[in-house]
């Protein structure tokens, strides 16, 4: 998307008492680590106000010294990032919590409501972040909870630095600020649930299609072809080849369980059962039938029922459930990797290349770190596909996507429909 405000030309912006002020500051913080780049995008935007940026400046270098400590500063500063949807900052931000101590799991928890890992400090003090987002003001307990340790200070030091990024979130998210280009492989900013009714991460209302009744399923399809037209009717054979084979060959037939969040939402497989493809051999278990993943690393396990299973649906969504649990133990950054090169060689290609087929062009090492993040932190989606479920499972699948938080699950009825030459898959969601 294009800026609404471009920022300012770099060397026009080194020639004016801000430029010259950003220079001094530049060289003195952070070992002079940012002196060699060009000044970042939110200084150039905010330096078309001529006053503006000469007092924003020092309240920023201010709230991002030494009066917090720094793995506690780049915690409020990140929460106030996904709270604000503000992908500028947390692109910049996720190496600087990197820096301070902080793991890339612990930056994907914290854009999640769940606070049940954290210390109880920590813990407190996302939530105080939380408060002042929704209520701007800091409730009793958790300020008691705060004041174990903070000074009256390091209190005002909190205020302020939520205050100034969410500040800064305001100018960067309207302006449209793009990212520097010169940030090596920026992190994708998670969805925060509790935006999505409102504003410009909002979910449409109804983008989830309601369950059809039963006699929608009776439709028929007419199909063009070179000899005219012909009628496509619903069929229970099983189909050839299975439908695990064609969720391999055609991802996109799956892509409609993120659209709810992203209508151009494209899967790539990261891994399919290695059982008859790509076994272990150092302990590790790749447990679900398949693994996919969005432009922005939320992985989706995908458990298929043939029409000539012994399992069903209920099973499979057991099996799921508990694949899910377990995502970063069953798969670690390695086993990723291994996985994207296997699936590269057999589309004789290299995983650079099919990640910019889904949109991703940050680096295929960048990718699978977010990947196992939000495996780790239970940031997925689940899809049990069968040719046809049975209302009650229906029913399930609605009742747990109404329940889970981060996780989503879903159903996905591949229909077949047939004439006897010709075949089609028509998917249809439910949840």
């Amino acid at each position: 998307m294009r800026p609404r405000i471009d920022p300012q030309d770099a060397e026009e912006f080194a020639v004016t008492p801000a430029g010259q002020d950003y220079a001094r500051m530049a060289k003195e913080a952070l070992n002079g680590l940012l002196a060699d780049r060009p000044p970042p995008n939110v200084t150039r935007t905010m330096a078309n106000h001529p006053t503006l940026l000469p007092a924003i400046q020092p309240l920023i270098e201010h709230v991002t010294g030494e009066v917090l400590p720094a793995r506690e500063r780049e915690l409020v500063i990140l929460r106030t990032a996904w709270r604000s949807q503000a992908p500028y900052i947390w692109a910049h931000h996720h190496p600087a919590g990197l820096l301070v101590g902080l793991s890339e799991t612990e930056i994907a928890r914290v854009a999640s409501e769940d606070t049940s890992e954290w210390t109880l400090f920590e813990a407190a003090l996302l939530t105080a972040v939380d408060e002042l987002h929704t209520g701007s003001v800091i409730s009793d307990s958790t300020w008691k909870r705060l004041a174990e340790r903070y000074t009256e200070e390091q209190f005002l030091e909190l205020l302020a630095l939520t205050g100034t990024y969410k500040t800064l979130a305001f100018i960067l998210n309207s302006s449209v600020t793009p990212i520097d280009p010169w940030l090596e492989r920026p992190a994708v900013l998670p969805a925060d649930p509790g935006q999505m009714k409102s504003g410009r991460h909002a979910r449409p209302q109804g983008s989830r299609p309601p369950t059809p009744r039963a006699e929608a399923r009776n439709r028929r399809i007419v199909l063009q072809n070179g000899a005219g037209l012909t009628l496509l009717t619903p069929t229970t054979a099983h189909p050839e080849p299975p439908l695990h084979e064609i969720l391999v060959r055609y991802p996109d037939l799956l892509s409609a369980v993120g659209n709810a969040h992203d209508a151009d939402s494209r899967l790539l497989l990261i891994r399919r059962n290695p059982a008859d493809v790509m076994p272990d051999t150092d302990g590790y278990s790749f447990s679900s039938t398949h693994l996919f993943a969005d432009s922005k690393g939320v992985p989706t396990l995908v458990e298929v029922v043939e029409p000539h299973d012994t399992w069903n649906e209920n099973d499979a969504l057991g099996k799921t459930l508990d694949h899910a649990s377990s995502g970063a133990r069953n798969w670690p950054l390695h086993i990723l990797q291994r996985s994207l090169e296997y699936t590269s060689q057999l589309h004789n290609s290299t995983g650079e290349y099919l990640l910019t087929q889904i949109g991703y062009f940050l680096g295929e090492s960048s990718f699978l770190r977010t990947l196992e993040a939000n495996l780790a932190v239970g940031r997925l989606r689940m899809a049990i596909v069968a040719s046809q479920f049975p209302p009650e499972f229906n029913r399930v699948i609605e009742f747990l996507g109404r329940q889970l938080y981060p996780a989503e699950v879903y159903g996905v009825e591949l229909c077949r429909y047939a004439d006897g030459t010709h075949a089609a898959y028509v998917p249809r969601v439910v949840g």
